[in-house]
C-alpha cells in the first residue's frame, strides 16, 4: 500500500543518515577502498536482510 511505501522510504532515509552513506555506497566503493567502517555496514545491512526475510517468511508465514 501507499503507506508501507512511506514508511519504507522514511526507513531508507533515515538508515541512510544514521550509516553515513548508502548501501551501494558502503559496499562497493567503501568495500573497495578496504574501509572497516564500510565493511561493518554492509555486514549489517546483510545480516538485516536475513532476519527480514526469516522474520516474514516463518513467523509471519508469508510466502511469496
Amino acid at each position: 500500500t501507499e503507506g508501507a511505501l512511506i514508511v519504507a522510504g522514511l526507513l531508507v532515509g533515515i538508515g541512510t543518515r544514521y550509516g553515513a552513506g548508502c548501501t551501494s555506497g558502503h559496499g562497493v566503493c567503501g568495500l573497495s577502498r578496504l574501509s572497516i567502517r564500510s565493511l561493518i555496514a554492509t555486514v549489517t545491512f546483510m545480516l538485516a536482510g536475513i532476519v527480514t526475510v526469516f522474520v516474514v517468511r516463518h513467523v509471519f508465514g508469508v510466502t511469496p
